[in-house]
C-alpha cells in the first residue's frame, strides 16, 4: 500500500532495482534500433516487401511523421517486454500438457515428421513457410491457451450502456472479464477440463466467440501473430529434439495456478526430458 505512490516507490531498493533493469532494457533496444538502422542504410530490398520487419514498419511511420523515435522505442519495448513473459509461461504449460498426454505429443511429432522427415533442427531449421503446415501444433497451443489463458482476466470501461439479459450495465462502468472462467465453462465447451486439441481442428465451431486468449476488439493484443509464430517455432524445435515425460500424470483441475496480471503455476511440476531417438 505504501509503495503505490511513485514518489515513494522510486526511492526504495525495489525502485532502484527496477530502474536499473529498465536502463539495461532500453539500452539493449537502443542498440537494436541503431543496428537495424545501419543495416537498412546499406541494404537494398529491391522492392521485396514479403519480409518487412516490425522495426521497419515503425521506421517507415517515423519518416511519415507518425512516430517519434521515443514512440518507436516504446512500441518495441512493449512488444519485447510483454511477449517474453507471456510466451515463456504458455510454453511451460504447453510442455506440461505434452508430457501429460504422450499420445498428443506423438501426434505432434508425426506432423513434424511429414514436414522435415528425420532431419534435425540443426540441418533443417524451422522456416516461416513451415509454420503454415503445423496445423495440429497450432491446435495444441490454442488448447493450452484455452485452459491456461496467459492473461486470465482484463478490465474495461464501458463507452455506452450495455444490455445483458435482464440487466443493463451503465456507461462508464468498470467491467471485469474473466477469460479463464469463460474458457472453462461447460456451457460453451464440451468436457471443458479435458485437454483436447482436436476441438480446434473444426473449421466451424460455436465456441469461438467465447475464446479470446489475446483479448478481442480494437484493444486486443498487438503481439498475437508474433506470439503464435514464436511458440510454434520453439515447440517444433523442442518436439523434434526431445521427448517430454511426467513420472505421474496430473489432472487439469489439480494444477494449482496463481491468477495475477499473468497466469503462473503455483507449485513447480517436474518434467523429464529425454533425447529423441531419430
Amino acid at each position: 500500500m505504501f509503495l503505490i505512490p511513485d514518489v515513494v516507490f522510486n526511492r526504495t531498493s525495489l525502485g532502484y532495482k527496477q530502474q536499473e533493469c529498465l536502463n539495461i532494457f532500453h539500452s539493449t533496444v537502443e542498440k537494436m534500433i541503431q543496428q537495424r538502422t545501419n543495416e537498412s542504410s546499406t541494404m537494398s530490398t529491391n522492392g521485396d516487401t514479403s519480409y518487412i520487419r516490425f522495426f521497419d514498419i515503425l521506421t517507415h511511420s517515423s519518416h511519415n511523421k507518425k512516430f517519434t523515435r521515443k514512440e518507436i522505442m516504446d512500441n518495441i519495448v512493449t512488444m519485447l517486454g510483454t511477449s517474453s513473459d507471456t510466451i515463456s509461461t504458455t510454453l511451460d504449460l504447453a510442455i506440461i500438457m505434452l508430457a501429460n498426454f504422450l499420445e498428443i505429443q506423438e501426434k505432434a511429432y508425426k506432423e513434424l515428421l511429414e514436414i522435415y522427415g528425420t532431419e534435425t533442427p540443426k540441418f533443417a531449421p524451422v522456416k516461416y513457410e513451415d509454420l503454415q503446415h503445423m496445423h495440429y501444433l497450432d491446435c495444441i497451443i490454442k488448447e493450452t491457451l484455452r485452459l491456461f489463458p496467459t492473461v486470465p482476466m482484463i478490465g474495461r470501461k464501458l463507452t455506452e450502456d450495455l444490455k445483458l439479459g435482464e440487466f443493463v450495465l451503465p456507461k462508464d462502468a468498470d467491467v471485469i472479464i474473466s477469460f479463464i472462467r469463460m474458457h472453462r465453462n461447460e456451457k460453451y465447451w464440451p468436457n471443458p477440463l479435458m485437454f483436447n486439441p482436436d476441438r480446434f481442428l473444426q473449421k466451424k465451431t460455436n465456441c469461438i466467440p467465447y475464446y479470446m486468449p489475446f483479448s478481442d476488439g480494437s484493444r486486443n493484443c498487438i503481439g498475437l501473430k508474433y506470439a503464435m509464430m514464436s511458440m510454434k517455432v520453439i515447440l517444433a524445435t523442442l518436439i523434434r529434439t526431445f521427448v517430454f515425460k511426467l513420472n505421474q500424470s496430473i489432472e487439469i483441475d489439480k494444477i494449482k495456478l496463481n491468477s495475477d496480471i499473468s497466469l503462473s503455476i503455483d507449485e513447480p511440476i517436474k518434467i523429464r526430458i529425454e533425447k529423441r531417438n531419430l
